[in-house]
């Protein structure tokens, strides 16, 4: 239950860093991260300002302006206002998410509200609150975070109101001008899957309509919400593309129709042959998304499709997008590996819920690729529910990560006796080599790059200390802290090198 408005806090959407289009890609004023994905009727956007609705619809209208509808779809669980033309989220000063975080402002999350009527209904609630609150308008700026600590100033703002608008206000003045408009409120979560029933609102949406109907999915910064509805549209705009070429049949020749086909639906590693050799865990090659390839053969194809529609709405080379939800996992496993403890517990529970959606897109590709053919006479959830083992697999298979890596037991005995001897001193060089090779081995997985190297020098340092006997360890201890906190690999070498046992 959402607090009542008289309690909520403003605060901005934008914030500095949210544009992450390519340098050079065409940018639209008052919509970051507008673009649109190749191929497809389907565009994506972070909250617009007032002006940058039209701005977005201009190249909509002009490419797809004969069709019946034109979808814009708030992907937002969070209430949003506009103020002086600007939008802003109404924040919860006392929300209980911020437990997930140390010494976290509860402003920096958001609210999560799944009803689209209850959200707009606080909406309005909210935008009647800021104006009985007078002309001195306070608020707090975003700002982007991987850590919802990081993620604003948490100092509070002002500046004079001028106006306060509704997003039903702003969405009926656009409807005058561009009656086919239809704004849909689908409320998906920030940090986790999407629910069962967003996948369902999307085929309701869309299962009626042209292979070119445009739709327009936009959520805060335009990033990860968006991105994943995108896929979620591509899929049922290919099963309609599938149907109109098939009823093709016999006007076109076969030939040229297969190849149209091909081209416009082919699949890497099934139609087409992949060129590029890529990391396993880079193509989602997962423990619970293996279980589920061995588990259901419909499973790998439906994979494929899935990789192929992320990679096209992954940033360039090979998309024209913001951010590749499939690889964004091993990335935030990679920061994982090198985090303090506070660090890691948020970023094990981001990278499971990214699992999660990874598989879940999957199924609901398996979902469009059996039910769609027959018209959706069966929901997802309905297939969820007939297919039940699927969330048990996902509940107990989305940890199953090699969470801590550590170099086996054998390899460190070995050091140990050579930091043990009397003369260990002359062994270090030795000891330093071992240890990089060793760490090199336990990451010789993931692509070259900071994130290797970090992780490398990390595993050295807690290896080093794993290996300190009894004596040097107190010295360790007494110089650079306790070891629990994983002093500097270089801190410690440094110090084993000067160490001299007290007369």
């Amino acid at each position: 239950m959402a607090p009542p408005a008289s309690e909520l806090k403003a605060m901005t959407d934008a914030f500095d860093g949210i544009d992450r289009l390519a340098e050079g890609a065409p940018r639209t004023e008052g919509a970051p991260n507008f673009r649109r994905l190749p191929g497809f009727p389907l565009f994506g956007t972070g909250q617009t300002s007032v002006e940058g609705f039209e701005k977005c619809l201009e190249p909509v209208l002009k490419k797809y302006g004969d069709e019946k509808h034109i979808f814009w779809v708030n992907l937002r669980q969070e209430p949003v206002v506009y103020v002086n033309g600007k939008p802003y989220t109404a924040r919860d000063p006392a929300n209980p998410l911020a437990a997930i975080g140390i010494n976290c402002n509860p402003v920096n999350f958001h609210l999560e509200i799944s009803n689209p009527e209850e959200c707009t209904a606080l909406e309005n609630d909210f935008a009647e609150e800021v104006r009985k609150r007078g002309e001195d308008f306070k608020y707090f700026k975003d700002q982007f975070g991987e850590h919802p600590e990081e993620r604003a100033s948490n100092e509070e703002l002002s500046e004079k109101l001028a106006g306060v608008t509704t997003l039903n206000e702003i969405y009926a003045a656009i409807k005058d001008k561009v009656p086919k408009l239809e704004p849909i409120r689908i409320p998906m979560n920030q940090e986790k899957a999407p629910e069962e029933a967003n996948f369902d609102q999307i085929v309701a949406m869309l299962k009626d309509t042209t292979a070119s109907c445009p739709v327009i999915f936009n959520c805060q910064a335009g990033i990860s919400r968006t991105t994943t509805a995108i896929v979620c549209g591509a899929l049922v705009k290919e099963l309609q593309l599938t149907r109109e070429l098939d009823r093709m049949r016999g006007i076109v020749p076969d030939d040229i129709l297969d190849a149209l086909k091909k081209k416009k639906l082919g699949l890497p590693g099934i139609d087409i042959e992949v060129q590029e050799d890529r990391n396993a865990m880079q193509m989602g090659e997962f423990e619970v998304i293996k279980e589920l390839l061995a588990a259901h053969p419909a499973a790998k194809i439906a994979k494929a499709q899935v990789d192929k529609l992320i990679d096209l709405a992954a940033p360039p080379p090979r998309g024209t997008g913001v951010e590749n939800i499939r690889e964004c996992i091993i990335e935030s496993k990679m920061t994982f590996d090198v985090s303090s403890d506070d660090w890691q517990a948020y970023l094990k529970a981001k990278i499971m819920n990214n699992i999660e959606r990874y598989f879940y897109l999957i199924v609901f590709a398996m979902y469009i690729r059996e039910v769609g053919p027959k018209g959706f006479p069966q929901t997802f959830k309905q297939y969820m529910d007939e297919n039940s083992g699927l969330r048990t697999m996902i509940e107990e298979g989305r940890g199953k990560l090699e969470w801590e890596r550590k170099i086996p037991d054998e390899n460190l005995s070995e050091l140990k006796d050579l930091l043990s001897a009397a003369e260990f001193k002359a062994n270090m060089p030795k000891i330093i080599k071992r240890i990089y090779e060793l760490s090199w081995d336990m990451f010789g997985d993931l692509p070259r790059g900071h994130h290797k190297n970090n992780s490398m020098h990390k595993l050295a340092s807690k290896t080093m200390i794993e290996i300190l006997p009894d004596h040097l360890a107190a010295h360790i201890e007494k110089k650079c802290g306790a070891l629990a906190g994983t002093p500097d690999f270089f801190d410690v070498i440094g110090q084993v090198s000067w160490y001299e046992p007290e007369a």
